[in-house]
């Protein structure tokens, strides 16, 4: 266990991390093999975070995305995604946010997952990219922080316009925005598509589970340190975890896990619910529980925040949804002393509001409703048409359109772009884009 913690700390260390990208700059500076060295600067631009540096790294990667044969390359050899790509060229979790008008109005194409961003960027051949540009806005939406900068500058390279971006951290907004000219950054966040309609909460009184833990099994989402928080914690509390296999991890090795540390309360644990038996455990939970250190926006933790649950994050969690955590919908826990601090948020968790704060500012219809202005006010300042707006997309658990007559109404523009792209948008992309 020791030699978990210490490379927990070491793997999430500034310092560590800075080190890294200088050694990644170093190697990409003097690698021969240009669409490596590609890789390991775009690398270098992930893991550093000084101005200075992080500058210099770009207007090298900048230099870089004039050639769009090298970003190619580069992306589709390198990036970490790439195995993705090569596993399956079809897209998947990316929906049609409004089809293509009259006299030149474009449509929206909304990509979730970088892995899906080299789907489409190396799939389609450049010279029909920019005939795709120029029929429709495009919206890279990230998964992870930092997101892929390999693949956001094979972007930068074969994408003719303007490329809107949508973090997964509001932390990394700003080395984003100054990647490129091209790229225009929106300032909600990637886990911001939830819809409060699927969502009846209990009435905190009858809420019957204690902590809930939504989490894939995998090591990043470090349940070992909330099992030692618990055993610090009565005995008596209902604990459910809900998650699925991820990295060879089962709900047996959690299960080990909790045995091997000493857990004194009866955990309940579920492997691989479905997206409404998961709603329901949220609605009826008293506090929602991440441990991660940095991983994207965390989806299942914004959804605990609309079935009015609150929300326990890590104090110094590199997570897009912990800047959703505020004196109205749950605590940063500290290092060293999450007991003491979930404790303290089980007696606080009846007076607080996270239902009522997540509807008014991070909705998936706030989200839409900032994001259609954002899109109108650009396009009409260009002198172009805007005669329609956004349909409302929502994430449950990839996107979805809201209502049947939206999803009815796009039909006809995934037709088209199956019939002239086949290779990448597949057949069942309007009706299942969870794949």
């Amino acid at each position: 266990m020791l030699s978990r913690r210490l490379l927990d700390e070491l793997t999430h260390q500034t310092l560590v991390r800075e080190l890294r990208g200088s050694a990644y700059a170093f190697i990409g500076a003097l690698g021969k093999d240009r669409p490596l060295a590609l890789s390991r600067t775009c690398r270098a631009v992930e893991l550093a975070n000084g101005r200075t540096l992080v500058a210099r790294l770009i207007r090298r990667v900048t230099t870089a995305t004039a050639n769009a044969e090298l970003c190619l390359r580069s992306a589709s050899e390198h990036s970490p995604r790439e195995k993705a790509w090569k596993q399956s060229p079809f897209l998947t979790r990316s929906i049609i946010l409004k089809s293509p008008g009259h006299d030149g109005e474009k449509g929206v194409l909304a990509v979730y997952f970088e892995y899906n961003w080299l789907r489409l960027l190396a799939g389609v051949p450049v010279e029909e990219l920019k005939q795709l540009s120029s029929e429709y806005e495009l919206l890279l939406i990230a998964s992870w922080s930092p997101t892929d900068y390999t693949v956001l500058a094979l972007a930068v390279a074969v994408w003719p316009g303007t490329i809107w971006v949508q973090s997964a951290n509001r932390l990394e907004i700003e080395k984003l925005a100054a990647f490129s000219t091209k790229i225009q950054v929106l300032d909600s966040l990637a886990c911001d598509w939830v819809n409060p309609d699927f969502y009846q909460p209990k009435p905190f009184t009858e809420r019957s589970i204690d902590l809930l833990m939504i989490a894939n099994w995998g090591t990043f989402k470090r349940h070992w340190e909330f099992f030692h928080a618990l055993t610090q914690l009565p005995k008596d509390l209902r604990v459910v975890l809900i998650g699925q296999k991820e990295g060879g991890r089962t709900m047996a090795t959690i299960q080990q896990e909790a045995h091997h540390i000493g857990v004194p309360q009866r955990l309940e644990m579920h492997e691989s619910l479905t997206i409404e038996q998961v709603t329901t455990m949220q609605c009826d939970a008293k506090v929602s529980v991440l441990m991660s250190r940095r991983e994207g926006g965390c989806v299942a933790a914004v959804e605990s925040l609309f079935a009015d649950c609150a929300l326990a994050m890590r104090a110094d969690a590199h997570v897009g949804s912990r800047a959703h955590i505020n004196e109205q919908t749950g605590a940063l826990l500290r290092p060293g002393k999450i007991a003491d601090d979930l404790r303290d948020l089980l007696v606080r968790a009846p007076d607080l509001r996270p239902r009522e704060w997540a509807v008014e500012h991070i909705s998936c219809q706030r989200t839409t409703e900032k994001l259609n202005e954002k899109l109108k006010t650009r396009t009409k300042a260009e002198g172009r048409p805007w005669t329609k707006d956004l349909v409302l997309a929502n994430w449950r658990p990839h996107p979805t359109f809201a209502t049947v007559s939206d999803q009815e109404k796009m039909r006809p523009a995934y037709q088209d772009l199956y019939q002239r792209f086949p290779r990448v948008f597949p057949a069942d992309l309007w009706s299942d884009s969870w794949r």
